[in-house]
């Protein structure tokens, strides 16, 4: 397919989303997308899959088992559940073989033959299988499954653009999709970012006037962009400039853009907002209102606080905080706002210096914190309090009491880092005054204005 775009003897182009950024990024100037399916079988998840009564229900109790992927050029098979690995603190590194069986069909079979404990694949080819004895037991969010695209030497590409928008039923039901809708190269950054992350190949373009938006990766980069893409779209139409969201590797290359200018606006934890706007960086400019919630996470809750949680296993000795001293205790993260930072300041009011009282370890992740004090890794660990919830499809928290509650202390704050007074105010009232659509897709109840001096508290415990 490469050496025939190349040689321009294509028109149309049938094609994954991960393989067309890659022939994008190869010949920029042959290669459009036209349209994309929408609804039906054109748009579908990643799944992770293992045997019925393999006694495996999480991705957690594959961790040195065997894993069979796909094609490393394949969003379903291969980009998407790195990410999802990701997402959960894991890599190919946990498993104790991988193999790439190239096709998604191989992979179901391979598992259910007991080849492999776990295998990850298309949504649609798990489903055929799933009477057949396959179990699927975690999916990614829903993208299309590919895209149509055209080449330069189509010269009626807006005719057939038309054509594929106006399908008449009987066509549609053929292909099982509800309908195509118009496609751009943006549609597909998402890729472009796991590509970045997992294969260290940089794809991403900004134009010159693009205005760029870093988000805190607190989740995996495809969760961002569902839950983030719409709002730089609308972003997009209301200012007359694109919008487009960077996403870091983790934390500490968060931190490096925004000191070193390299995006215009941030969205981050409270805690990493105070250790920049202390050096200079950035500055708050609207408060998140809501969160999600402890005991349903699919519903919004809260207002524009949150807190920390300190927890133990309900058969613990642990009572109360003065049975902790000296104690193996789990962190999300040096950097983590209720993970962290509340728990410490929460302790340290009380007399306690957690170097030297309590032996803290860095797990990365909320649910590993979770899982940790789950099975006496720890004995105790430190989350935000609506992790409990985020969380529970992953780890069984039936075992988990929460030992007490930090302080609340304010949300997350938009902040800006480098943009013109006219972009910054215009910034500022769109975000809080955001249609319902978007705030949904935020999964948030909505943005406030701020005060700096909300942030006090947290500075005096930030070491610039």
């Amino acid at each position: 397919m490469v050496k025939k775009i190349k040689e321009e003897k294509l028109h149309l182009l049938i094609i994954d989303p991960a393989f067309y950024c890659e022939l994008k990024a190869l010949y920029p100037e042959k290669i459009f997308p036209l349209v994309k399916p929408k609804g039906g079988q054109g748009e579908a998840s990643s799944v992770f899959v293992t045997k019925e009564n393999s006694g495996i229900e999480r991705i957690f109790d594959t961790v040195n088992k065997k894993l069979a992927l796909g094609d490393k050029r394949s969003s379903f098979s291969y980009l998407i559940p790195l990410s999802m690995l990701k997402d959960l603190d894991l890599s190919l590194k946990d498993f104790s073989k991988v193999d790439f069986l190239i096709k998604d069909k191989r992979i179901a079979l391979s598992v259910l033959l007991g080849d492999y404990e776990i295998g990850a694949l298309n949504e649609i080819v798990a489903q055929t299988y799933l009477n057949s004895g396959l179990k699927i037991i975690k999916a990614s969010e829903k993208v299309p499954v590919y895209l149509i695209a055209s080449t330069k030497s189509l010269k009626e590409k807006e005719s057939l653009k038309e054509v594929f928008l106006t399908l008449p039923e009987e066509v549609l039901s053929s292909l099982k999709i509800e309908k195509f809708v118009p496609a751009e190269d943006r549609d597909f950054d998402y890729i472009r970012i796991l590509i970045k992350l997992f294969k260290n190949k940089d794809l991403i373009e900004y134009k010159p006037n693009t205005i760029k938006v870093a988000i805190l990766p607190l989740y995996s980069p495809l969760t961002i962009y569902k839950r983030f893409d719409p709002l730089m779209r609308y972003l997009s139409d209301k200012t007359g400039r694109e919008f487009k969201i960077v996403i870091p590797k983790d934390f500490e290359e968060f931190i490096s853009i925004v000191k070193k200018g390299k995006v215009h606006f941030s969205y981050q934890n409270p805690y990493i907002y105070a250790i920049l706007s202390k050096g200079g960086y950035a500055k708050a400019i609207a408060l998140t209102v809501g969160e999600d919630c402890t005991d349903n996470p699919s519903e919004i809750c809260g207002g524009d606080k949150f807190r920390g949680v300190i927890i133990v296993r309900k058969d613990s000795p642990i009572k109360n905080i003065e049975d902790l001293k000296n104690k193996k205790i789990l962190i999300v993260s040096p950097y983590s706002a209720g993970g962290f930072l509340f728990q410490k300041i929460y302790l340290e009011k009380r007399g306690y210096r957690l170097k030297k009282d309590f032996h803290l370890i860095d797990a990365k992740r909320q649910e590993k914190v979770i899982i940790g004090v789950y099975k006496k890794m720890a004995d105790a660990g430190f989350i935000r309090e609506s992790a409990l919830g985020v969380f529970s499809k992953e780890v069984d928290i039936s075992q988990i009491k929460i030992l007490t509650f930090t302080e609340f202390f304010p949300n997350w704050p938009w902040a800006v880092v480098k943009a013109d007074k006219d972009l910054e105010k215009t910034m500022k009232e769109t975000i809080i005054n955001l249609p319902d659509q978007i705030l949904k897709n935020l999964k948030v109840k909505g943005f406030k204005p701020v005060d700096e001096r909300e942030f006090e508290l947290l500075k005096k415990y930030v070491n610039f």
